[in-house]
């Protein structure tokens, strides 16, 4: 017997380290993509080091409550501070772990249902090796930003070993780290919250007592406590401002039969991605037609045919896919985000894995089967790993710069705001101010375009305006831009970006070439009441205060700079203009 533990433990720490491997294999040409699309903002805004108290991060009365993830991009951003190889290796490591950690709930779970005689370890590798090579998770790996998906599932993994270990170990302990796994996963994205209602699923298809029932429902109870604890309830209003208004969670069609049909076209191209993941874009455009209403209703025919036939454990991961989506679906029927996005199949996609390896069941003992033998089952799950893989590999190639992913959303789907305006700053970073102009016109005459979008795309035309020196020009388009949002931060940055260009340019009249900067100053200032605090403003600000002979505030603002971000290129060019200053003597 120990002889056989020995031998199996020995398999076992092969099949996790080849999954480790693999996975980090797969997604190490992402280690020299840059940073995309939003990135930059976002580890810049989860610096640790801007928080006057440790525990601030875990303070937020937004929509977007995810303290975890905003304390792993902030570790990293204090080790890495805008390389972006650290982050990438963070978020394929992330994905490593959680590939191994779906080879451990698998192994748990095949054992204990008994469904594999001898084969368990072989098929949860295979299906660990699924999830690790599946294309839908270029996106949450490949993109910085994507650490949301892979930081919750991680803890929701763990969650759910924990859960196992509790059930079908009757280890005690299993309940606490249910509790403190499940509060972890909703502080990395609140999306985790389905765990409270698969683990109780679970529970009752294992046929737990009614005392661990109980005891589980006490556990999530107790995470889903302290997380609306934490989180307080102001984000609340946001959920019932009118819909489509400034703010609010809804769209304006939240409650109509379109938001109807994009909740089921939506959940169709989710499973068509799962099943079929290739021509991937990140900003789909929302399906339509007959065959996406029969791809809808198909799942559901599945899951009361296992039932029917009494295969809960098939049906249990069929209704893990369901369920776990449903959050992402709410997204459809909101204005925060783009309606659809293939990294909310991260999580998801632990269903499909499951159900896929279910090909490698073994015959049944005293049976043959005469379709399939186990061999033939192998070659195809190999088969499927392969494709997976190039298919993965050819991905990241559309992620290896913020140029290369835009032009490919814009090829697949032209009829986006996001995709021409982010597509049109791609061409404005390679200075091709005609081709990046024409993307955010044709952007700006679509339809439905909310005043956020329309104020960003005025921001952007004012930014290839200023580059072609049409300052009058730019400085319109930024006031029509605050009109159509008075806190589009961005704009009052580019304003005052455009009054000290502007004030530069004057060398004749040192009057209005003061005027110019204290206009940048109070551009900048305006920015800051909405959020303050931001380096490059209190850098610029500092400009100008130099530019016009005020050294003293010049001054504070750069010793701001240097205190908030002492190790950062803004953080040397202060220290260079504060030599300058005290060479003055004049503060």
């Amino acid at each position: 017997m120990e002889n056989t533990d020995r031998i199996d433990y020995l398999r076992h720490a092969v099949y996790v380290a080849a999954i480790f491997i693999i996975s980090i294999i797969i997604y190490a040409p992402t280690f020299k993509s840059g940073l995309i699309w939003d990135d930059q903002y976002i580890i810049r805004g989860a610096s640790l080091i801007d928080k006057k108290h440790p525990y601030d991060v875990f303070i937020s009365n937004g929509l977007y409550y995810r303290p975890l993830t905003i304390i792993s991009l902030g570790l990293d951003y204090a080790i890495w501070y805008v390389n972006a190889i650290g982050y990438h290796v963070s978020n394929v490591v992330i994905h490593a772990v959680n590939s191994v950690l779906l080879y451990i709930v698998s192994s748990i779970t095949l054992k204990n249902w008994k469904f594999f005689l001898n084969g368990y370890m072989e098929a949860s590798f295979f299906s660990a090796l699924l999830f690790s090579l599946h294309p839908i998770h270029t996106e949450s790996v490949a993109w910085i930003s994507g650490r949301t998906d892979l930081l919750a599932t991680c803890f929701f993994l763990f969650a759910f070993v924990a859960l196992l270990l509790y059930l079908h170990e009757k280890k005690w302990e299993g309940l606490f780290l249910v509790a403190i796994f499940f509060l972890f996963s909703l502080l990395a994205k609140e999306n985790a919250v389905v765990f409270a209602v698969l683990a109780l699923v679970y529970a009752a298809i294992v046929k737990a007592s009614r005392k661990e029932i109980t005891l589980i429902s006490v556990s999530v109870t107790l995470s889903l406590g302290v997380y609306v604890f934490l989180r307080k309830l102001v984000w609340l209003s946001d959920l019932f401002k009118t819909p489509g208004a400034s703010g609010a969670f809804l769209n304006k069609e939240a409650f109509s039969s379109t938001a109807i049909g994009n909740l089921i076209n939506a959940a169709s191209y989710y499973y068509e991605k799962l099943l079929c993941p290739w021509n991937l874009n990140i900003i789909p455009e929302m399906p339509s037609g007959p065959g996406y209403f029969i791809l809808f209703i198909l799942p559901c025919v599945l899951l009361a045919f296992f039932i029917l036939k009494r295969n809960f454990f098939c049906g249990f991961w069929l209704l893990w896919i369901i369920v776990s989506m449903v959050p992402s679906l709410m997204i459809t029927i909101s204005q925060v985000a783009e309606p659809l996005g293939e990294r909310y199949m991260y999580l998801p996609s632990v269903g499909l894995s499951f159900l896929i390896v279910m090909l490698l069941k073994p015959e049944k003992q005293h049976l043959t089967d005469a379709l399939l033998t186990h061999q033939v089952r192998i070659a195809i799950i190999v088969t499927l790993c392969v494709l997976y893989a190039l298919l993965t590999y050819n991905r990241l190639y559309d992620w290896r710069t913020d140029f290369a992913l835009w032009q490919d959303a814009a090829k697949k789907n032209p009829h986006s705001a996001t995709t021409k305006t982010n597509y049109g700053l791609a061409l404005l970073s390679v200075q091709n101010y005609d081709a990046a102009e024409r993307q955010f016109s044709e952007a700006l005459a679509l339809k439905n375009l909310t005043h956020e979008n329309k104020s960003m795309l005025l921001n952007s035309m004012a930014l290839v305006a200023i580059n072609k020196k049409n300052y009058e020009k730019a400085e319109a388009l930024l006031y029509n831009s605050l009109r159509e949002n008075i806190r589009n931060v961005a704009s009052y940055h580019t304003l005052g970006y455009l009054y000290m260009q502007s004030g530069s340019q004057i060398t004749n009249s040192p009057a209005k070439r003061k005027t110019y900067f204290q206009k940048a100053i109070k551009a900048f200032e305006e920015s800051e009441k909405f959020i303050p605090d931001v380096s490059e403003v209190n850098f610029n600000i500092a400009l100008c205060y130099l530019e016009l002979g005020d050294f003293k505030r010049s001054k504070a603002h750069f010793d701001a700079v240097i205190q908030r971000v002492p190790n950062s290129d803004l953080a040397q060019k202060s220290c260079a203009f504060l030599s300058y200053i005290e060479r003055k003597g004049s503060f």
